[in-house]
């Protein structure tokens, strides 16, 4: 342009510019509206002739005329008015005449920054050298539909040319060639504004990912990546004519975001995010949800998928199963029972002591030997080493049954052991012979079986039923359990504390940021902190517990959906691909796909199991009887200890016990209670 020293020059130039703008006018096919953004020496050209040219029936226009001196950085009011009016409109075709080319540099920027206009519709650009910088890159790989027109002033010709893409998707910023123009000549159309981001002609792609199941995962197997996300790209792929490069980034390494703040002053997370917007990936996966604090740095997707978000947190349970065999009473039961044990123990005593009393006056009087002082003169023990005092002891033989013995309830020792026996369902050794004492045992009878018919009853019951689970299900249980919120991203934290709800802000008021580290879900299980994710990763920290051996029953998933959040691709800002890539997700969606696919991922996160609710014996409540076996026998082994302990320090010290005729020892203690 700087050729256009004469006015005949100039004159000449916008005439051929004229004529040359009216054909792509004409070839662009203009529907809706038109844009025109101008200066003083082009502003001549768009006057009433020019629109009068290019159809017989004249579209809405607008038109803004530029200084040359102003600053396009920051446009002024009036001008941003204009371009939300454009946007606004969805002008098909946006016409640049620029002579300063750091003009349209600041106003592709402006643009491009600001989302300011639709920039995958048909642009019109003069050429210049200063629109190819380095910096410029990744603004041309948005504007696909931009034409550049160049003057050939010894020719008096025009060349337009495009951006060589997908060309400028590797890298490199390469203008293509797609026609020479001169005054009077015709050109294709098919060539000028064709769609370019339908076929990608096998470019390659980078693919930033982030694991994260069930939307991405690595098969160690394979070594490849799976998971609904990949699916859908390697769908796009397909459609799209490209090739996916997958690569997990290095969070360590990750882009320092410290100068792209929000408007509440919160710091973007560095991660899939960053190297999507830092373009270094075109496209970023990794179960991302639909937050807008990233819409002002990539572009999302149309989302593909719905989770529920909720938190993990620890279960207990009430199975106790060790003490199943005293479960059915309480406390104050098992007092009672043992306590009636001596009380009914006392009363067969005191009842025969009665009928003693009352039959015969002699045998009452060996009753009560602890509330009596010992009569009579003790025998030396030289009188028991008499030989005709042994020999009376050996021929000595208890009165017969039907005579005046002793009864079965005489001895106090012998009513507690009797009755307890009775209470264990064991026989007595026969029955008592007065009548009193017999419809008194009767009656105990009576009473053991309805006591272990009710213990049976209710110990069936605590087999058969499931134990009760104490779970936190809602977030006003959570806050009650006072158990510390964590979260994998700010964002979420930055959803509770700006929620309407207060239960859910008082949720945010204490929720940090955790890491997925390998010991997080013992420290759930341990009741130190709730993890807040999709409810789908949530079971497959659940089944990674459960191989590590920790047990199914540590966690538990809320039941009540914090809130369903919709999934996401993250796309670099304004990216060409994304209606494309919109209207392939759509498809798949409502092709079922998408679900088949999710249905396949999630088959090895089984969600949990009710328990179930039929009388069935639950084997870890089987092991309890051991328990009670275990503490039978402790107890038996025991009494055999003091039993053989009495044997061989008492009965074996006596001066009447003989080895070899014990039953001299036992019939002078029949006779001799007291001795």
């Amino acid at each position: 342009m700087s050729n256009l020293t004469t006015p005949v020059a100039v004159d000449f130039y916008q005439d051929e510019l004229k004529q040359l703008l009216q054909q792509l006018m004409w070839q662009a096919q203009v529907k809706r509206c038109l844009a025109i953004i101008t200066d003083d020496l082009h502003s001549t050209i768009y006057d009433g002739e020019y629109f009068q040219a290019v159809s017989q029936h004249p579209r809405a226009f607008y038109m803004v005329r530029v200084n040359d001196s102003e600053n396009l950085n920051k446009p002024p009011s009036q001008m941003l008015h204009v371009l939300h009016g454009i946007k606004s409109s969805g002008c098909d075709l946006h016409v640049i005449t620029l002579l300063n080319g750091w003009q349209v540099q600041q106003l592709i920027k402006f643009v491009y920054n600001n989302r300011a206009l639709h920039m995958q519709h048909k642009f019109v650009l003069l050429h210049d050298v200063r629109l190819y910088d380095h910096e410029m890159l990744h603004i041309w790989s948005v504007f696909v539909s931009t034409l550049f027109l160049r003057r050939h002033h010894q020719q008096k010709s025009f060349s337009i040319s495009t951006i060589a893409y997908p060309g400028i998707l590797s890298g490199v910023l390469v203008l293509q060639q797609l026609a020479n123009w001169s005054p009077g000549k015709r050109f294709n159309k098919k060539l000028l504004f064709k769609d370019k981001t339908r076929n990608l002609l096998g470019a390659s792609l980078t693919v930033a990912i982030a694991e994260h199941e069930p939307m991405v995962h690595l098969n160690r197997s394979t070594n490849t990546y799976e998971g609904v996300e990949v699916m859908i790209m390697d769908a796009l792929a397909k459609t799209l004519h490209f090739q996916p490069l997958y690569y997990s980034f290095n969070k360590s390494n990750a882009v320092e975001w410290d100068q792209m703040l929000e408007e509440n002053e919160t710091r973007l997370e560095t991660g899939l995010i960053g190297e999507v917007a830092h373009h270094n990936a075109r496209f970023g996966i990794g179960d991302l949800h639909l937050f807008q604090s990233y819409v002002q740095h990539v572009e999302l997707s149309l989302q593909h998928s719905v989770e529920c978000l909720t938190f993990l947190t620890p279960e207990s349970s009430t199975d106790n199963s060790w003490q199943t065999f005293i479960l059915p009473f309480s406390a104050g039961m098992w007092t009672g029972v043992m306590m009636s044990l001596f009380v009914v123990g006392t009363i067969f005593y005191l009842i025969s002591f009665l009928n003693a009393l009352l039959l015969d006056s002699n045998q009452a009087s060996t009753f009560f030997h602890c509330l009596r002082r010992s009569q009579g003169r003790r025998r030396e023990p030289r009188d028991w080493r008499r030989l005709s005092f042994r020999i009376e002891l050996g021929r000595y033989r208890g009165l017969g049954a039907e005579g005046t013995g002793r009864e079965l309830f005489d001895d106090y020792a012998n009513c507690i052991l009797l009755t307890y026996s009775m209470l264990l369902y064991v026989a007595l050794p026969r029955m008592p012979h007065h009548w009193p004492l017999r419809v008194l045992t009767g009656w105990y009878w009576i009473y053991c079986i309805l006591l272990v018919a009710t213990y049976r009853a209710s110990f069936t019951a605590i087999l058969a039923n499931p134990a009760a689970r104490v779970t936190i299900d809602t977030l006003q249980e959570l806050n009650r359990a006072r158990i510390p919120p964590t979260t994998g991203a700010i964002e979420n934290i930055q959803f509770f504390r700006e929620s309407i709800d207060d239960t859910a802000r008082e949720v945010g008021a204490n929720m940090e940021i955790v890491e997925p580290i390998e010991d997080l879900t013992e420290r759930i299980a341990r009741g130190r902190c709730a993890y807040y994710d999709n409810e789908f990763y949530l079971r497959y920290l659940r089944v990674a517990s459960e191989a590590r051996g920790m047990g199914p029953t540590a966690l538990h998933i809320m039941k009540e959906c914090v809130i369903h959040m919709p999934v996401v691709l993250a796309l670099e800002k304004n990216s060409a691909l994304k209606p494309h890539v919109d209207d392939i997700i759509q498809r798949l969606s409502e092709g079922g796909f998408i679900a088949k696919w999710l249905r396949d991922a999630i088959k090895r996160l089984p969600a949990e199991e009710q328990a179930p609710q039929e009388a069935l014996m639950n084997l870890t409540k089987f092991w309890s009887s051991f328990v009670a076996l275990g503490i039978g026998y402790l107890i038996s082994i025991c009494a055999i200890l003091i039993e053989h302990w009495h044997f061989r320090y008492i009965v074996m010290q006596h001066p009447l016990y003989d080895v070899y005729n014990p039953s001299i020892y036992y019939n002078f203690k029949r006779l001799y209670p007291d001795a």
